[in-house]
């Protein structure tokens, strides 16, 4: 059985980017895809959209999944002051 991703598990990674600014990989549930930096996550009437910066405004429900594009790294380095 594979992997079954959940709406809310959508939600948090879309939020996640267009907060930091990161660049997310869209999954299409026709078959498509693309990676693009998420404007915003809007809800609408009970229906959640991500506002991308280049593929405009998408509804959740046409992804089958959403993941970062580049892993988050954890540093201190720049709360440091060095």
């Amino acid at each position: 059985m594979g992997h079954i991703v959940e709406k809310c598990d959508f939600l948090d990674v879309l939020e996640e980017a267009a907060v930091l600014g990161t660049e997310v990989v869209v999954d299409l549930r026709d078959g498509g895809h693309f990676t693009d930096h998420v404007r915003e996550v809007i809800t609408e009437d009970g229906q959640d959209f991500a506002l991308f910066k280049t593929h405009g405004r998408l509804g959740v429900h046409t992804m089958s999944d959403a993941r970062r594009a580049a892993p988050r790294i954890d540093s201190y380095e720049g709360k440091l002051g060095q």
